[in-house]
């Protein structure tokens, strides 16, 4: 009785709290404007709704016969959604969420595909930008990236375009230009080179308290191997070896030379000092006062960092790509052609148009406006969000990565979380904690590489052998 009393005040209170936010952020709208209804994942006073309270204003001015009604649901947008779904009432036109999130909404229909849309309407030019009658709204972003916005849909629905991105998420090294500037460091093409870097940062600015790497224990480490892997194996090849088809990690060199590069960066005075007992966001505020050069982590911290307030004096944010191996020992086996070293992961944020959509014919505008590359631009400097916009500036502390991210072959697809979830959670992800965070032998699950690499594989052919992602075989297996 009192677990069933319990529920019901949930639900109950979810119901409220989404009362409440329908109550509070629809605004009165005169008779005489069009509603277009935007749900986003963005919450209030974040720099992402700030940009887009500033495209709001500009696409109402443009389109004066529109009003744009904004609801700030933050990251449960999707769960404020779905009471309006299964009522049917007060659904949005359009919904601003990830990649990922929207998947159950495309799999359950609420979404419409846009591939009609984007190859029928006119590509959205800047003001004063001459027209150009043979391109289409579909030329307006990264081919790479809209790739990456087609579902599989099932459940009868079909495959398609079904979110066009508003933003994309990557990994860098971040680094603070001040160290590098006043040590005359130019930025590392390979990890050689990466770590020649550190060694001299290590050597010259010890006496000053300030480290080559910031960390908070093993917060965003799965980005070393993620980057390394795929720069060295290719991405199908390491699914492969994950799925039992591929290479061994306990044979194959190319595995052996990521993770001693790994290990490479545990060197003595290379991490900031109690890195291995911080706690997010320490190594974030302890980076922004100057105590360390590098932190590798996603696009987003550009934001995260902004409430610091950062001195410039002592700190100027910049970025670099996680660089390539250049030495792997191929022992007996033959050299083999490399992954793409200019591959980069993203993770996209974009805008869904409603299958019941009130205003479609208004939120179409909308899409394609918000389309722009100047539109992207806003988004871009006030909200720090990479832009899949071809052409559109990049945030200012990304400038160095603008050419690059634009122009990359390779966008990374999955990862082991995608396509292994039982491996990822039972195989690798508590066997590489233990391997990242015992840097010495004194600490607790120290690993060597070899070791680290036998244990992998070893997991990995029992987790095969008990039936492999199976609910007991990725579970139960050592």
């Amino acid at each position: 009785m009192r677990l069933y009393t319990v529920l019901w005040v949930a639900v109950a209170a979810a119901f409220g709290l989404t009362l409440v936010l329908d109550m509070t952020q629809q605004k009165t709208v005169s008779k005489d404007k069009i509603v277009i209804a935007f749900a986003s994942m963005w919450a209030p006073g974040e720099p992402m709704m700030k940009g887009y309270e500033q495209l709001f204003r500009r696409f109402e001015q443009e389109h004066p016969d529109y009003e744009v009604e904004p609801r700030w649901d933050g990251r449960w947008v999707l769960s404020a959604l779905r009471p309006r779904l299964l009522t049917g009432t007060n659904i949005p036109d359009i919904v601003n969420t990830d990649r990922d999130a929207l998947l159950v909404l495309v799999k359950t229909g609420y979404t419409a595909a846009l591939d009609d849309v984007i190859d029928r309407i006119a590509y959205p030019h800047d003001r004063g930008e001459q027209p150009a009658s043979d391109k289409r709204l579909r030329d307006a972003f990264l081919p790479k990236i809209l790739e990456r916005c087609h579902y599989q849909a099932g459940d009868g629905h079909p495959a398609g375009l079904y979110l066009l991105p508003a933003g994309v998420w990557s990994g860098f090294i971040f680094f603070n230009r001040l160290h590098y500037e006043q040590l005359g460091l130019q930025i590392p093409a390979t990890w050689s080179h990466f770590l020649a870097n550190c060694r001299v940062i290590k050597e010259q600015l010890k006496d000053q308290g300030i480290a080559p790497l910031a960390a908070d224990k093993d917060s965003y480490s799965t980005l070393w191997s993620q980057f390394l892997l795929n720069r060295t194996l290719g991405e199908q090849v390491v699914q492969r070896s994950v799925e039992g088809s591929g290479p061994r990690f306990d044979t194959d060199p190319r595995y052996r030379a990521v993770f001693q590069a790994i290990r490479d960066i545990h060197q003595d005075g290379f991490f900031m000092y109690s890195w291995r007992s911080s706690k997010w966001p320490d190594a974030q505020r302890a980076w922004t006062q100057g105590k360390a050069t590098h932190l590798i982590c996603g696009s987003y911290l550009i934001r995260e960092i902004l409430e610091y307030q950062p001195d410039p004096a002592i700190f100027r944010l910049g970025a670099f790509p996680v660089p390539m191996l250049d030495a792997i020992e191929w022992e007996a086996m033959g050299p083999v052609p490399l992954g793409d070293p200019t591959g980069v992961t993203a993770t996209i944020a974009g805008h869904a148009l409603m299958r019941d959509a009130p205003n479609r014919a208004g939120a179409i505008e909308l899409l394609a406006f918000l389309a722009r590359k100047e539109s992207a631009a806003i988004l871009s400097a006030v909200g720090k969000e990479i832009p899949p916009i071809a052409g559109a500036p990049f945030p200012a502390e990304l400038v160095e990565i603008q050419d690059m991210f634009q122009t990359a072959q390779t966008v990374y697809k999955t990862g082991f979380h995608v396509y292994a979830p039982l491996w990822n959670k039972y195989q690798w992800k508590d066997l590489y904690r233990a391997f990242f965070m015992g840097e010495k032998t004194e600490h607790e699950g120290y690993l060597t590489v070899d070791a680290f690499l036998k244990s992998l594989q070893e997991r990995t052919d029992a987790y095969h052998r008990a039936g492999g992602e199976s609910a007991r075989g990725g579970k139960d297996a050592p």
